[in-house]
């Protein structure tokens, strides 16, 4: 399309209008056409002057624009979307401040292991900076995301940003998923598209890869020759569905996962043993195992809290990256693949060893379970009690949104029984504050027909409070339960345990009820003895709604 109009658009000075001819078809259009045609409908951000070419498209494209308080809630919220949709979050950010701003969430998506796409506009091509002292000017921003994030680059056509898109497509479908940057000129991404229409339909992402036969062998001799096995499932295990509870059920192995993996087969599932490998009893029954099966997790450190949990068996692991697999655990078998393809080969090699064997006599975990829940309770019986509360009334299909609080970390990974992959949504290695609550605004437009409560405390929730206005002006269902310490109640014990008199820990709170009340949603004031009932209220109110809980 070379069709031509006249459009009254912002230049680089702030104020001073013009009037310009510009082709309908821009590099922004094409752009955006690319990752429509993949499926995504959402996009977040807030508009600025440099990035309104962006903009002008999205209703023909049938694209929701999101906008946010604050472009770290931009980025979180496009990654609690992401999680639930199973496509890539995309933030749009103007230049400078913007695009800085959001990269809480890019660093957050790369530390987890999530798709995400950023979008930015950039110095005109020959501009690049110049010290004039232009309009959110920035040194190299390109430079600096590109620290954070798996990708960052300044194009120099649409049709470069174009195959960008369709590259990170692909590389989410078949390596570990990181956040990408593209920052795309003024002069560029305001001309005409340089890549025709077709260019931008979706391209075949290919089949999950499978591993290699003999490290399939390998893994079957191992696992077949055990009686105790169990399986540690990470981010990358969820990529194998409900096959991979058939897989467990199977070897009649206990399922443990990372935070990521939570819900990689239903918690309340007779094999599961939830996601609690903080646990010293957890360290304690994986190294009881005589093989332990890793699929799709780098076993962080932040997940094991410094506990071992070497077994007296091999050590299978698989993923997605060869080197993810000697990270941390050594492997006595690499099985690199998609967990997708690699966990069918896995049962089909196991049923073939075991066609005329006996099935397996039936785990009995209820002693194992009750020990994890009993830990979890005495690290936290306050946290323990609320979330056992809580998770007592919320429904079955309940979306969770957490934070780095202690009532998350210490509560609801434990006593949350996620019923599928993504119900809980968290960043346990990166461990940001301010997580929750725009994550969980993206994850209810995500699923507007799942309950999504997001429950965090109240140091966290004051990093991202504007975002409740974002969900009073969506009129998202969404019940935020505030669980108030008076401040940093983690980092308060952790200067306690070094001999450190508490500094710069006990915060000044708001009047919670009604500061929600102020931005229009509905405020409950909460004890332990009406928690219940007061949650229960919340869900049943339209629109936002705050529980404050001072514990």
């Amino acid at each position: 399309m070379s069709t031509e109009s006249t459009i009254t658009t912002a230049p680089e000075t702030p104020g001073a209008g013009a009037d310009v001819t510009r082709p309908e078809r821009t590099v922004a259009t094409a752009v955006l056409e690319t990752l429509r045609g993949y499926g995504i409908d959402t996009v977040f951000g807030i508009p600025g002057t440099h990035s309104l070419e962006f903009y002008r498209p999205l209703r023909s494209l049938g694209i929701r624009a999101i906008t946010t308080r604050h472009e770290q809630g931009a980025s979180y919220g496009a990654d609690g979307w992401s999680q639930v949709r199973g496509l890539p979050g995309v933030v749009i950010t103007t230049s400078g401040p913007g695009l800085l701003n959001s990269l809480s969430g890019a660093a957050t998506a790369y530390a987890e292991s999530r798709p995400m796409i950023l979008l930015s506009p950039g110095r005109p091509v020959g501009h690049d900076f110049r010290d004039i002292g232009s309009l959110h000017e920035t040194k190299n921003p390109s430079a600096a995301v590109n620290a954070i994030v798996g990708v960052s680059r300044r194009v120099t056509s649409g049709a470069e940003a174009v195959t960008m898109i369709h590259d990170a497509m692909r590389d989410f479908a078949h390596s570990r998923p990181r956040p990408i940057h593209i920052e795309i000129p003024l002069d560029i991404l305001e001309t005409a598209a340089d890549v025709p229409e077709s260019a931008t339909a979706p391209r075949p992402l290919g089949e999950p890869t499978p591993a290699p036969e003999h490290d399939i062998a390998a893994a079957v001799e191992a696992l077949a020759a055990s009686e105790r096995p169990v399986i540690l499932a990470g981010g990358g295990s969820l990529a194998a569905g409900p096959r991979l509870l058939e897989l467990a059920e199977l070897l009649e192995a206990p399922v443990i996962t990372t935070a990521n993996g939570k819900g990689a087969i239903p918690e309340k599932h007779r094999l599961s043993l939830g996601a609690d490998l903080r646990l010293s009893t957890a360290h304690e029954f994986m190294r009881s195992a005589d093989a332990l099966l890793v699929i799709g997790s780098k076993v962080g450190e932040a997940e094991l809290w410094g506990g071992d949990i070497t077994p007296q068996g091999p050590i299978v692991r698989v993923d997605i990256m060869r080197d993810q697999m000697l990270c941390n655990l050594s492997p006595d078998v690499e099985v690199p693949g998609n967990a997708a393809a690699v966990v069918p080969q896995l049962l089909d090699g196991l049923r073939a060893a075991a066609a005329d064997a006996a099935p397996r006599p039936e785990r009995d975990l209820r002693s194992v379970f009750e020990a994890m829940d009993e830990e979890g309770r005495r690290w936290a019986p306050d946290l323990a009690a609320l979330n056992e509360t809580i998770m007592e009334v919320v429904p079955d299909d309940t979306i969770l949104a957490g934070d780095s609080s202690q009532v998350t970390y210490m509560g609801s990974t434990t006593f949350f029984r996620a019923p599928q992959p993504h119900s809980l949504l968290y960043m346990g290695t990166y461990a940001t504050l301010g997580y929750g609550l725009p994550a969980a605004v993206g994850a209810k437009l995500a699923a507007p027909e799942r309950p999504v409560v997001c429950l965090v405390g109240d140091g966290a929730l004051m990093f991202s409070i504007q975002e409740l206005m974002t969900a009073v002006e969506l009129n998202l269902d969404l019940p935020v339960i505030c669980v108030d310490n008076g401040g940093y109640g983690e980092i308060r014990q952790n200067m306690l345990d070094r001999d450190i008199d508490p500094l710069a820990v006990d915060l000044a709170q708001p009047d919670w009820v009604k500061l929600a009340e102020g931005f229009g949603a509905t405020g409950f004031p909460a004890t332990m003895d009406t928690l219940a009932e007061t949650v229960q209220k919340a869900l049943a109110t339209k629109g936002p709604s705050l529980v404050h809980l001072k514990i």
